[in-house]
């Protein structure tokens, strides 16, 4: 990723980790691994799972109760205008309809002859 992106990557973590994954407690060459013991077990983890939270991130971030917060947040779900989870997933399927024109575009000479971009269902 790192010769790729051609950026320095310093954490990894794993979307949905198996609970064996949780238990290895992975150690990974010049990473930090955010689901390794340390940041998962040594601090208090919370998550927006489906843009919902599981616990009062608010109220854990300002009852100081918790040294060190571990707070798992995905930007998927969150954009400028407010929208419920349907709309964001209609909106997020839909797209790649556009999405593939692009690409088609892209590689075959003269798409549009064969399919009009207001052809595109979104």
């Amino acid at each position: 990723m790192r010769s790729i992106l051609k950026l320095p990557i310093h954490v990894v973590s794993m979307h949905r980790p198996t609970k064996a994954t949780l238990e290895a407690d992975l150690k990974i060459d010049g990473l930090i691994n955010s689901y390794g013991y340390e940041f998962f077990k040594g601090f208090k983890y919370v998550s927006d799972s489906r843009r919902k939270w599981r616990e009062n991130v608010e109220g854990i971030i300002d009852c100081g109760e918790y040294k060190r917060l571990h707070i798992l947040t995905h930007p998927f779900w969150y954009h400028e205008n407010e929208r419920n989870l349907k709309e964001t997933i209609y909106d997020f399927v839909n797209k790649a309809n556009r999405e593939r024109y692009d690409v088609l575009e892209k590689n075959i000479t003269n798409l549009n002859e064969i399919m009009d971009p207001a052809e595109i269902v979104e």
